[in-house]
């Protein structure tokens, strides 16, 4: 800094000596020197944390393996990609081919459950796996990686968050990285799966390779995976190795939005998406069953009304509720998931940042009423909404702010939807306030 000042004293010197063609050059040199400073924040200068994103459901790449003999009839037996890996999601080509390709797809890409273990694990023949190596941001970038349909606004994620850090100085080569899951599953089996051993060693990593504590970025269900990790670590180990905690949309206490899932499925704003099969699908998936609302915050809002058979289902009837939809294994998965609500954020040993955004339209759902005849074969619904971030009623969104303390901060943002908040520059210059003047990581 001080550097640059002495070179802007020299400039302004010999422009009161220069001829006016000159003294116009230096003066746009000098304004590109002082709007450098002014932008400021940069990675080496302002000693910025390295920092790990985790993003949230659905949100990131998962690549498949599959032989399956001829299941479902009609559909390709064996993936055809490189190495026999395929895309499986996001793929747009099951948009464009129809529902039986579709199908086909959902097939392959769903989870089993298991009874008696209460585990889930893919279709038989299926292998799955994250797109990228250990910290890659290919896996969440974008979610689709065909030239065209990358770009859509359905497939960007973080990529403005990644090119707004790279502008700052960061580099995806040792202080910008992701830690990208399977976000079909919960995080007890993500742990059986070394998930986070892997998060355990990439925080190392980037601490030792950068001498800078680390700090992370969840996002929605990302924030619950992160601090199911931090809670699950030594304090010791925090204390060296991590600088904050950043969450933004996290539905601590679940979301509404997930039980819509059961009724009618979702497309993810595709309207070639087969509703229906999507609905299938989802009710497979251990992850929509752990963002259900959390039974005690909503055991008194009605949040499924069935109007033929005057039925109203708080979270004190998720089982009539799951009976009645024909996904009561989404009831199991449930029960096997509950004990980890409500989240103890007291316990995470970290300076934590709870970002939240109310979207400008009272547009989040609360309640879904349902007129069709039979609720498992249900095809709309009507939305009663309430307030929060489009997706995560502010209830949820806000839980943090119950366990404040000297390590606890909680930002809202007005105006910007659940997704669009990591999206959004406001979200961006909060997130570069906090990593700034980190502490050195010290070896022992």
């Amino acid at each position: 800094m001080w550097l640059a000042m002495a070179k802007l004293i020299f400039y302004f010197e010999a422009l009161r000596e220069a001829c006016p063609v000159v003294r116009s050059f230096i003066l746009i040199f000098t304004m590109s020197v002082v709007l450098s400073l002014v932008d400021g924040n940069t990675y080496n200068d302002d000693i910025l944390a390295p920092i790990i994103l985790v993003h949230g459901v659905t949100e990131s790449q998962i690549l498949g393996k599959y032989h399956t003999h001829g299941h479902p009839k009609g559909c390709e037996e064996k993936s055809e990609g490189p190495d026999g890996w395929e895309h499986m999601w996001l793929n747009l080509d099951m948009a464009i081919w129809g529902k039986h390709v579709l199908s086909c797809w959902a097939y392959r890409f769903q989870l089993l459950y298991n009874r008696d273990t209460h585990k889930c694990s893919n279709q038989n023949g299926v292998e799955t796996k994250v797109r990228g190596k250990l910290g890659s941001l290919k896996c969440c970038e974008f979610l689709s990686d065909a030239p065209l349909p990358k770009y859509l606004p359905q497939s960007k994620y973080f990529h403005q968050f990644k090119g707004f850090l790279k502008h700052k100085g960061y580099s995806t080569d040792h202080s910008l990285k992701a830690h990208c899951y399977d976000w079909r599953y919960a995080p007890p089996q993500l742990e059986e799966f070394g998930y986070f051993n892997a998060f355990t060693e990439l925080v190392e990593h980037m601490a030792h390779d950068t001498g800078r504590k680390v700090a992370i970025v969840g996002h929605s269900m990302g924030g619950l995976v992160s601090a199911y990790f931090l809670m699950n670590k030594t304090q010791d180990w925090k204390d060296r190795h991590i600088h904050a905690l950043i969450t933004a949309g996290t539905p601590w206490l679940g979301s509404v939005e997930s039980l819509g899932q059961y009724i009618v499925g979702n497309n993810k704003g595709v309207p070639t998406i087969n509703k229906d099969v999507m609905k299938r699908l989802l009710s497979t998936f251990q992850s929509i069953a752990f963002l259900l609302p959390e039974e005690n915050a909503f055991k008194d809002t009605v949040m499924v009304e069935w109007v033929p058979q005057n039925k109203k289902y708080t979270a004190k009837e998720y089982r009539q509720f799951f009976t009645d939809v024909g996904a009561y294994d989404a009831y199991l998965m449930r029960q096997d998931l509950r004990s980890l609500y409500p989240y103890r954020l007291d316990k995470l040993g970290v300076n934590y940042h709870c970002v939240w955004s109310n979207s400008s339209k009272i547009d989040t759902p609360i309640t879904y009423r349902v007129h069709a005849a039979n609720l498992s074969h249900a095809e709309e619904y009507e939305k009663l909404s309430t307030e929060g971030d489009k997706v995560v009623p502010l209830k949820s969104l806000r839980y943090c702010e119950k366990f404040r303390g000297s390590k606890f901060t909680s930002k809202g943002f007005q105006g910007p939807t659940h997704l669009k908040l990591v999206q959004d520059d406001d979200f961006f210059n909060y997130v570069l306030s906090v990593v700034r003047q980190v502490r050195p990581f010290a070896e022992r």
